[in-house]
């Protein structure tokens, strides 16, 4: 059995649970592992899924039988005839129209509504600044609102709405559904899961916003066939999360609280010179704001100092490399504790690509073991702005259809 777990971590073929001593339990991980090889490949026949699985074709095929009912997977032509030397098989494939989850992704400054069908694609979005003031009922609210405007701008029938998935930044016990503790949005022990499924009607399922979007990268960008990544959410904040052996790993990770710096700066945990202190969207925006803002012109943003950069400012430059290199020597801590095979840079600040990047990577290279350079890459996410709903999206579908990332916990 633990050949087993550690083969089911993967994403590549798996071997199918054949337990007589729970046949339900076995028949869930199998339904569980059918839905997953159609995520991956999209048309699989039932001969090349009962190959995949080391099942028989009659549990494929009675597996198959009850995911076609409740319309979840469909028959989608045929097949070459080579894989059976007879008639051409029947493909199989996800029934992208039959069922939605929706993806809700509360950041401190914008939050994003987005539904999403059984293949993750997104067909409907929503994009509003978050509530100012953060309170739990006004977000809620906001959330709930923005929920009835998507689904009736994507023509989707609310009936066949599954769930939400919801991402939040700070510290989240997934199986409790409570907000710990939410720094950015000031929240402590908030039972956001119960609170949010009083007011929509709907299931829910919460978890840390970086984990999220780490989920989002494995199912769906620069992740996937990854099995040791590290993933950093540069933002508002400055998060991180790990993918061991294939695993998510679920305890919360504060890498943006390493000590970095000697420099005085305050953290908003309050020690000095952490690496969120010094590389933060918050922390950039400061810099920039002391640095070249005036009262006529209003608060610099991340965007618009990237602006300044490319239009030839040093000091937005001077502001970038600064914290692209204390980034990279943060980064280069951790790989060459853990040899990840990728490193995975995410968030909003990211997006200000090679400003931030061409730095980082730049310390990075001078402080990493050299082994561990040569086998480690570092690259942009390549799911930009969206990963986060995008990742919301997936949690939702993962807890609500495929159940892949639960299914060490079946056995």
């Amino acid at each position: 059995m633990k050949m087993e777990k550690e083969l089911l971590s993967t994403q590549g073929r798996v071997p199918a649970v054949k337990s007589p001593g729970d046949p339900e339990n076995a028949r869930r991980i199998n339904t569980a592992l059918v839905l997953n090889s159609l995520r991956q490949e999209d048309l699989l026949s039932r001969v090349q899924i009962a190959r995949r699985l080391r099942l028989s074709k009659m549990t494929v095929s009675a597996i198959v039988s009850d995911l076609i009912s409740a319309e979840i997977v469909s028959e989608f032509g045929r097949g070459d005839a080579k894989e059976t030397g007879g008639r051409r098989p029947i493909l199989l494939t996800l029934d992208p129209a039959s069922k939605f989850v929706v993806g809700v992704d509360i950041g401190t400054t914008n939050t994003v509504v987005a539904i999403g069908n059984l293949r993750g694609e997104l067909v409907g979005k929503t994009r509003r600044p978050t509530t100012r003031n953060h309170a739990v009922e006004g977000i809620v609210e906001q959330v709930s609102s923005m929920l009835a405007e998507t689904v009736g701008s994507a023509g989707v029938d609310g009936e066949r709405i599954l769930g939400i998935g919801l991402s939040v930044a700070g510290l989240v016990d997934r199986e409790s559904g409570h907000i710990l503790l939410s720094p950015d949005l000031n929240w402590h022990d908030v039972p956001i899961r119960e609170i949010l499924h009083a007011k929509t009607g709907r299931e829910v399922v919460v978890d840390n916003c970086t984990r999220v979007m780490t989920l989002g990268e494995r199912w769906y960008g620069g992740a996937r066939n990854v099995r040791n990544l590290f993933y950093v959410n540069v933002g508002y904040g400055i998060g991180s999360a790990i993918i061991v052996n294939g695993e998510i790993y679920g305890r919360n990770s504060e890498f943006g609280h390493l000590f970095i710096t000697q420099q005085p700066v305050r953290c908003d945990c309050g020690n000095l010179g952490c690496l969120e202190a010094v590389s933060s969207g918050q922390a950039i925006e400061r810099m920039a704001n002391e640095q070249l803002g005036t009262a006529s012109q209003g608060w610099i943003t991340v965007q618009q100092l990237a602006q300044l950069s490319r239009d030839g400012n040093a000091t937005a430059t001077s502001i970038f490399r600064n914290a692209g290199k204390y980034l990279g020597r943060a980064i280069s801590v951790v790989a060459n504790l853990y040899n990840p095979e990728k490193i995975i840079l995410g968030g909003g600040v990211a997006l200000a690509g090679d400003l931030l990047l061409d730095p980082l990577i730049e310390e990075y290279h001078r402080h990493v073991m050299s082994v561990i350079r040569d086998t480690t890459s570092i690259e942009l996410s390549s799911l930009g702005i969206d990963a986060g709903v995008i990742g919301a999206a997936a949690l939702a579908l993962n807890s609500f259809v495929f159940q892949i990332e639960h299914i060490n916990h079946l056995l």
